[in-house]
């Protein structure tokens, strides 16, 4: 695939509705918008972060991302095409440049397979390595990862949680991927473990200038791993901005809550703690005007029936907020 000097990945406009029975016998429809109309960019060789609570979307994004999902409108776009002018060997293509490592170290390695074949895997279907090359290059790997070539006989359960992730990894760079979604890579993992595992993907970023999507609820990891990060609320972003500048300056009323209810940096730091009332609206019913005014502590007016646009600052500060809003 050819290279563009733009983003190597660009999501425009993206939604996912899954439609959901609302009557005994089916016959209306309504629709549970899981995604409803996201854009973000991933430029070559950073990380993006996707954060914002459970059943926000962020899930959904990277399997849409992954085709694991058919999304309901909008675009995909790698290296400036689009996902859907692809020809058949294109998305193969598309497939292997695009890889994922998953929450759970436990849950995404097969328990009957030995390592070599969980590594090795991606190697035998997308390439024409005989078995001694895929060995070799399983052995390579592992290394890469701070596993040693032997282990490739073992079978998970003889691993630790942080090693099985070490092995995720491992075979997400099997196809020299451009893109890994990370989906909660760090959070089934002890705290001790996460920054070993945080550390290894920012060498490995490094080294084959990988680019990232993060999904995270954690916002320290965030902090730490990303370079931009995009705030999900009810299958929409309402935030966008720098890593730092998202945490120095953050100006939606959600962003600052969700920030408010991390663990501060250092203990002397005092700051309000901002509790949001009630709960998170269903994606069925998502409220009128702005989805977040329900809950929010700074709702006035128009928050209730009129959606906000977003507005956009001269650092490429995005929010979606009617108090931004001349």
């Amino acid at each position: 695939m050819s290279s563009s000097n733009g983003p190597v990945l660009r999501v425009e406009g993206l939604k996912k509705h899954f439609p959901v029975a609302r009557s005994l016998f089916g016959r209306t429809k309504q629709f549970l918008k899981a995604v409803d109309g996201i854009s973000f960019d991933i430029e070559p060789g950073t990380t993006y972060g996707l954060v914002g609570e459970s059943g926000c979307g962020k899930t959904t994004t990277s399997k849409l991302i992954l085709l694991l999902e058919e999304a309901t409108a909008g675009q995909i776009i790698f290296d400036g095409r689009a996902v859907t002018d692809f020809s058949r060997q294109g998305l193969r293509e598309y497939k292997a440049s695009v890889q994922a490592v998953f929450q759970d170290p436990w849950a995404s390695l097969n328990p009957r397979m030995r390592v070599k074949g969980i590594v090795g895997e991606p190697l035998e279907i997308n390439t024409n390595l005989t078995r001694g090359q895929v060995r070799s290059r399983v052995g390579e790997l592992l290394e890469e990862v701070g596993l040693a070539p032997y282990q490739a006989d073992l079978f998970p359960h003889e691993f630790s949680g942080g090693q099985r992730q070490r092995i995720g990894v491992a075979r997400a760079l099997a196809l020299n991927p451009k893109v890994v979604i990370l989906d909660e890579p760090v959070s089934a993992l002890d705290v001790s473990i996460r920054a070993q595992i945080m550390n290894l993907l920012k060498d490995l970023q490094d080294e084959h200038n990988l680019s990232y999507l993060l999904i995270a609820h954690h916002l320290a990891t965030v902090r730490h791993m990303c370079d931009k990060i995009g705030v999900m609320y009810l299958g929409r972003l309402v935030e966008e901005a720098d890593t730092e500048e998202l945490f120095e300056n953050p100006l939606h009323p959600y962003t600052r809550a969700l920030m408010s209810a991390a663990l501060p940096s250092h203990p002397d730091i005092e700051r309000d703690e901002i509790i949001l009332v009630g709960e998170v609206p269903s994606p069925v019913d998502t409220p009128s005007g702005c989805h977040f005014h329900p809950r929010c502590p700074a709702r006035f007016e128009p928050c209730d029936s009129e959606e906000p646009v977003r507005t956009e600052s001269s650092s490429g500060h995005k929010v979606v907020c009617h108090l931004y809003h001349d």
